[in-house]
């Protein structure tokens, strides 16, 4: 996978991040190639700007806790997204460029809309950009905390996260399960 020149590919990235702000799922969807994949990585590195330096520089690993595979995906994720939080917006951000790619960092300031109970987490999400399109978004931030917030996933989310499960755990009487 290449990654355009970091101007040709951050600007996708932003119209994202403002389309995700606004709740305009169509101006999401523009942002999007079709095979687009996003990736959720349970990460407390980006807490810190240690932390944050670790993970854009591809130190910071994490467990990979959601798997969303084309844009009906994306999109049924992200239109869940609106529904569950009012305001979506993230404070204090920034974007850096680097070989790897393009990285989007910020906390978040969001309200879960059935709860009125703040939502703060730390975010560093990676774009990977190709021909003006998003194909891959690779998300770290505190699973946990998202978790404790008990907002119930839609169908999409919960396939995305057995999806990333079963990688992690050996079928039984496989080599590997030792069964």
């Amino acid at each position: 996978m290449t990654t355009p020149e970091p101007a040709a590919a951050l600007e996708p990235a932003r119209e994202f991040v403002r389309a995700v702000e606004a709740k305009d799922l169509d101006a999401v969807a523009a942002t999007l190639a079709p095979d687009v994949r996003q990736l959720f990585v349970h990460s407390r590195r980006t807490r810190t700007p240690d932390g944050v330096a670790d993970v854009i520089a591809g130190r910071g690993k994490g467990i990979c806790v959601a798997d969303l595979r084309g844009r009906a995906e994306v999109l049924a994720y992200t239109g869940a997204l609106f529904d569950k939080f009012t305001p979506l917006a993230w404070r204090d951000h920034g974007w850096t460029a680097s070989a790897r790619g393009i990285f989007f960092c910020g906390k978040g300031d969001m309200v879960v809309a059935r709860t009125g109970k703040p939502y703060r987490n730390s975010y560093v999400t990676r774009f990977d950009v190709e021909g003006g399109g998003i194909v891959r978004m690779v998300e770290h931030a505190d699973a946990f905390l998202y978790a404790g917030l008990r907002v119930r996933p839609n169908g999409v989310e919960f396939r995305a996260l057995l999806r990333a499960v079963g990688r992690l755990l050996p079928p039984v009487g496989s080599s590997r399960s030792g069964g």
